[in-house]
């Protein structure tokens, strides 16, 4: 994490503070624009019938397979070409530059978002808004300690009605006494001693609200970049109002955390473009892994997705900045 200076900027400490914060003003609109359009496009691709103009089409059965109704991390779409191209902005690398305090950085191969709103009058009718589903993705072994940020490139107007990121305010800085409050976390809520990640119970939740920790829906502007601690109790929700949701999802960190051998690793899994989690330095491909839920992607009636691809429908242009990105080094 970026030292404790007196130089260092106003986003930064806001985040450590609150576990969360709205850095505006990063992607241009244009590069906003572009990629509403080819996330559009890349639905389209797909032989399902999907068409942007035809509410009628805004449903599962004409949609290639995502989770939470609408977040894409399957059929290589973490590669495609209108991905990277967000990716590798110079303004999101100066972002996490600023966070880390250096320059010299990878990241990870997330997925995107494309959410259509679900309402009667004017957005989708066949699924019902996600519930939240409160959580942190840090193993509750280590919450005494920092160890990642995680990031939102929000490519739309993102306002109350509009889905996205919720959290609870400062709650990342609670979590070792909530943990001796209950005796230990629960080991039921747990996803693994060498994963990250962890549930909260209703009961749970409502305990770090008691402690005054505000649940907060993050509104942000087209080209804003949200930034949050991992250990910040955080879930999603569902557009509801006339908005689809445009986001992809960009975490990055130091490349000294990864070793001579895993910086290779990582390169095989970039050519093979392949998706990982959020942590960059890790290389964990999910789709690989055998407790991952629906590894490949279904079908509405569970079948198998006749449309898996492993290759991107528009390879990246593989520039300078990929492959620093990547973790290669001239």
């Amino acid at each position: 994490m970026a030292t404790d200076t007196a130089d260092k900027p106003d986003f930064l400490a806001t985040l450590e503070r609150d576990g969360f914060v709205v850095v505006p003003g990063v992607v241009p609109a244009a590069a906003c624009e572009e990629f509403q359009q080819a996330a559009l496009q890349w639905l389209e691709g797909f032989p399902f019938g999907f068409k942007r103009d035809d509410r009628s089409t805004w449903t599962a059965e004409h949609l290639p397979y995502s989770t939470t109704g609408g977040l894409y991390n399957r059929y290589a779409v973490g590669h495609e070409d209108f991905v990277w191209k967000i990716r590798s902005h110079p303004g999101i690398r100066d972002v996490f530059a600023k966070v880390w305090g250096t320059d010299d950085l990878i990241s990870s191969f997330d997925g995107m978002n494309a959410s259509f709103p679900i309402n009667k009058e004017t957005g989708r009718t066949d699924i019902e808004p996600t519930k939240p589903w409160p959580h942190i993705d840090q193993n509750p072994r280590r919450v005494h300690q920092f160890e990642l940020y995680q990031g939102i490139a929000n490519l739309s107007p993102n306002g109350p009605d509009d889905g996205g990121l919720c959290v609870l305010r400062g709650s990342h800085k609670l979590h070792e006494e909530h943990f001796a409050a209950i005796g230990g976390f629960r080991p039921e809520r747990d996803s693994g001693e060498n994963e990250n990640g962890y549930l909260y119970t209703p009961e749970d939740f409502q305990w770090y609200k008691d402690q005054g920790c505000k649940e907060v829906k993050v509104c942000a502007n087209a080209g804003d970049f949200i930034l949050w601690d991992s250990r910040t109790v955080h879930w999603n929700a569902s557009p509801v109002g006339v908005q689809t949701r445009f986001v992809t999802y960009v975490c990055m960190c130091p490349r000294s955390l990864m070793t001579a051998d895993e910086l290779a690793e990582k390169r095989a899994v970039f050519d093979a473009r392949k998706g990982t989690t959020h942590w960059p330095q890790m290389n964990r491909v999910p789709v690989e892994r055998p407790n991952y839920p629906m590894a490949l992607p279904k079908r509405p009636d569970g079948s198998d997705c006749p449309a898996h691809r492993t290759r991107p429908f528009t390879e990246p242009v593989v520039t300078p900045d990929v492959l620093r990105l990547v973790g290669v080094r001239a």
